[in-house]
């Protein structure tokens, strides 16, 4: 029996990747603990602050259905625009530059779990460019402006799987743990 493309109760996890010690390149852990804050996620929805860990999150998405990446998007554009790209059109491209030939970086390894049949039946990437990435804790405006554009982005997304994360009610404190 071939499985429902958005059934509700797929397991999928949402994962925020980046250095936020480097200012914009935490964009994607910085929405990832406001969503963490913010909204109450079923139990069938993992949130994984996967910092620059690459290859080691294997563990994170084997068995799921779906992922989603919130990353800094190092392409040609304005800062804080949010891009959202389907996972398909990352898996044909060239491995990233390495600083070492035995470094795997987080989509090499989709890549390589696709190749060996363990690949996800759906995966995204929502990037946002940013202005500075240099050495610090502080998102540039251009960045920190494009949060809210693309938390309704993401729960757009959430909700054509059927996945509607209940809003928190009162004050949403995220653990900026960084910036303390």
């Amino acid at each position: 029996m071939e499985k429902e493309k958005h059934a509700p109760d797929q397991k999928g996890v949402i994962v925020g990747v980046g250095n936020v010690l480097q200012n914009d390149d935490g964009i994607g852990i910085t929405i990832l603990k406001y969503l963490e804050a913010a909204y109450v996620f079923p139990d069938h929805v993992d949130l994984v602050d996967g910092g620059t860990a690459g290859a080691a999150l294997q563990s994170e998405i084997l068995g799921k259905d779906w992922l989603l990446v919130i990353d800094a998007l190092d392409v040609p554009g304005p800062p804080g625009q949010i891009r959202m790209i389907a996972g398909n059109a990352i898996l044909g491209r060239p491995a990233d530059l390495k600083m070492s030939p035995h470094q795997m970086s987080f989509f090499d390894l989709i890549q390589l779990m696709t190749l060996n049949d363990q690949g996800l039946d759906e995966f995204a990437i929502l990037g946002i460019i940013p202005q500075n990435t240099g050495v610090g804790t502080a998102l540039s405006s251009e960045v920190r402006a494009s949060m809210d554009p693309a938390v309704t982005q993401i729960m757009a997304w959430l909700h054509e799987k059927g996945v509607f994360p209940e809003p928190v009610h009162g004050a949403v404190t995220p653990d900026y743990w960084w910036t303390a």
